[in-house]
């Protein structure tokens, strides 16, 4: 059987660079409301970086599925972050923190998540 460890280095690494988007999206989110305005801006561009990281992270992990017939949950869970980042945008858009706040909690931790299973998921 081949050694397909040298595949999942990429799925590993964008999806670990998200979840550190996402946390460093908390601290900026935290000084904006302490009142330090141009940590928004920031919040901003970090939200834009870390959606482009799925999106590669996406690319990679159908990569992992197809040729390789390999698992589907890392595409699953990536598709997933995607999509809950796009309604967390909308949600931090229009201003409605009684939900931007708690989706940005949950998709914080379940992308922390989805990284630590990524780096522990045996590979065949």
């Amino acid at each position: 059987m081949k050694n397909r460890t040298g595949r999942w280095w990429g799925f590993r690494v964008l999806i670990s660079a998200t979840s550190a988007a996402y946390v460093l999206q908390a601290v900026l989110a935290g000084q904006f409301l302490s009142g330090t305005y141009a940590s928004l801006g920031w919040h901003q561009i970090t939200a834009t970086s870390a959606d482009a990281l799925l999106v590669c992270a996406i690319a990679v992990a159908v990569f992992l599925r197809w040729p390789g017939k390999g698992e589907w949950w890392p595409l699953l869970a990536s598709v997933g972050l995607f999509l809950a980042a796009q309604a967390q945008t909308a949600t931090g858009a229009a201003r409605l923190l009684t939900l931007h706040i708690p989706l940005a909690v949950l998709i914080t931790v379940a992308a922390v998540a989805v990284a630590a299973f990524a780096w522990r998921a045996p590979v065949a």
